[in-house]
């Protein structure tokens, strides 16, 4: 029986990684939003580990990167990727493939995290509740009606009682068998299910089997079991991921706590280790990306828009960033600055990236097997380039003119500022204190001039009163010199770090920290006002 009736602009299907990311995201927008789980909390198992420095930027964005990094700290040696017979036994190969802090201060001022989703989901649910969202665990999506104007969603609340709700937007985050996308019929695209996998969270003391030695992912390969182990920092736990063949006969119930918890002996090598089996979580190793993350008002994110293979660890950064992409965009629209169709380049944007990241974590799992063709050995792109040297072309960016099309992702650091791209890295100074451009960044668009680039401030300002758009400008001076609200650039790094900008040039930055038009010098009919009204309404989709 419907108890009552509710609403909020946008609702959040899935509270894990990914649907938390959108509350705290949303949140930080302004955006009233509410989440619904089906749990009755956060996720008891380790599930994703590793984080990239780009998904460190955007929770840097939304408050969460310090919460992240202090609760990381334990794992801060955990760097090398091993092959062994067991944990006590030989050792196969040992690679230290990750790379340092040091190696990307030129890049970012984040860094790589290793921390297990159990312990990151809690700090992103706080986050998002000191912003303001509505957290509804132990709350289910029944079905959804979607109209020109919103989605009408029964929700039940695991007793038996149920409630409307209506949003203007409907954010599905509901995981790889998402529900949302099953009723809304939307085909997958990809080679499907590669094969099948159960991580077996388990509590065990492992200090006097490491010794000093300490792992980012371990593979392992005996007679007994052939999996992947990743230890936790206390040395008292950690994951421990086989294979099973369905077509073989197996399934998901040969893996008793007795069975579990001989495989895991077994990976650890040691008799004396007693082994506790704390949850078992079956998942399916896939490639698969939904044929459009746009369906009217509902939209798909994280792996309810795309399965990644795990080799490279690019799923969860890569829902991540679906969320963080999609936030800004909803917000203006919400709020009215910005038109339907600005929602609608989500699609635009992130579903090449899916693809192009899903088809990665197969070149990877290749390469790593050993079974990469000298071709896909070619093909195969490092980390960094995959997550932070993606290009997006949509209607919400104004390509140089001339220019061509960038591939979806290259290096960072061959871009630029490229129209399309993520802002640069460049550690200006302000108020005689080191600030990285990447902190403008985050909230509202944001325009860069040079230090005669007078004429864009003012046409900032008349532009943000006209469209009722949050614009800040802020112009950029060689050296430690400028007065108030102006940023130093000590080093001389900025105007050629954006593509080489003149002193009267400007870069319009989204509010994703994305490049979204720039103009080397001053407009060449002198009318700044106008140039730079018509490359907002065009990115807002006001047309």
């Amino acid at each position: 029986m419907t108890s009552h009736s509710d609403s909020a602009p946008v609702l959040i299907v899935g509270g894990s990684l990914v649907g938390l990311s959108a509350a705290v995201f949303l949140a930080h927008h302004g955006v009233r939003c509410t989440l619904v789980e089906r749990h009755p909390g956060t996720s008891i198992h380790p599930r994703a580990v590793g984080y990239y420095p780009r998904t460190g930027e955007l929770l840097r964005q939304a408050g969460v990167e310090d919460a992240a990094v202090r609760e990381a700290a334990g794992f801060a040696t955990h760097r090398t990727r091993a092959g062994v017979t067991s944990l006590a036994g030989d050792v196969l190969f040992s690679k230290e493939e990750l790379e340092g802090d040091d190696e990307l201060a030129d890049l970012t001022p984040s860094r790589l995290l290793l921390l297990p989703q159990d312990r990151l989901e809690p700090l992103l649910r706080d986050r998002a509740v000191e912003l303001g969202a509505d957290l509804r665990f132990g709350t289910e999506l029944l079905s959804l009606a979607e109209d020109p104007d919103g989605v009408t969603a029964v929700l039940g609340d695991g007793a038996g009682g149920t409630s409307t709700f209506r949003s203007s937007y409907l954010v599905a985050c509901d995981g790889p068998r998402s529900r949302v996308r099953e009723a809304l019929k939307v085909p997958r695209q990809g080679r499907g299910i590669l094969s099948r996998h159960v991580s077996i969270a388990f509590a065990a003391d492992l200090r006097p089997v490491l010794g000093e030695r300490r792992y980012s992912v371990v593979h392992v390969k005996n007679p007994q079991v052939t999996g992947i182990l990743v230890h936790d920092d206390t040395l008292t736990g950690g994951t421990l991921i086989v294979g099973y063949r369905p077509e073989d006969g197996e399934s998901l119930e040969d893996f008793t706590d007795a069975r579990c918890a001989e495989l895991v002996g077994a990976a650890i090598g040691a008799p004396g280790v007693a082994v506790t089996i704390r949850s078992r979580f079956p998942w399916d190793m896939a490639e698969q990306v939904a044929e459009g993350f746009v369906h009217g008002r509902v939209l798909l994110a994280g792996d309810a828009a795309h399965v990644v293979p795990p080799t490279g660890g690019y799923g969860a950064n890569t829902g991540i960033a679906d969320a963080h992409n999609l936030a800004w965009k909803l917000a203006l629209v919400v709020d009215g600055v910005a038109g339907a169709g600005l929602v609608e380049t989500y699609d635009a944007e992130r579903r090449p990236v899916a693809v192009y990241t899903a088809e990665q974590g197969s070149l990877q799992l290749a390469v790593r097997s050993g079974s990469a063709t000298p071709e896909q050995q070619a093909a195969a792109a490092d980390a960094v380039t995959v997550t932070t040297g993606q290009a997006y072309r949509s209607a919400a960016v104004v390509e140089d003119p001339g220019a061509a099309a960038l591939p979806v992702a290259s290096d960072p650091r061959a871009l630029r500022g490229a129209p399309g791209t993520r802002a640069p890295h460049v550690v200006l100074a302000r108020g005689g204190e080191p600030l990285s451009t990447l902190d403008l960044f985050g909230r509202d668009f944001v325009l860069l001039v040079g230090e005669r680039g007078g004429e864009w401030i003012s046409a900032a300002v008349a532009v943000s009163a006209e469209l009722g758009l949050k614009l800040t400008a802020r112009r950029v001076v060689s050296g430690g010199g400028g007065g108030a609200g102006t940023l130093a650039d000590p080093d001389g790094r900025w105007a050629e770090s954006y593509g080489g900008l003149r002193p009267d040039g400007a870069v319009l930055v989204r509010p994703d920290g994305f490049v979204a038009w720039r103009s080397a010098g001053a407009d060449p009919e002198g009318e700044e006002t106008a140039a730079l009204t018509g490359v907002l309404r065009k990115v807002l989709g006001r047309e």
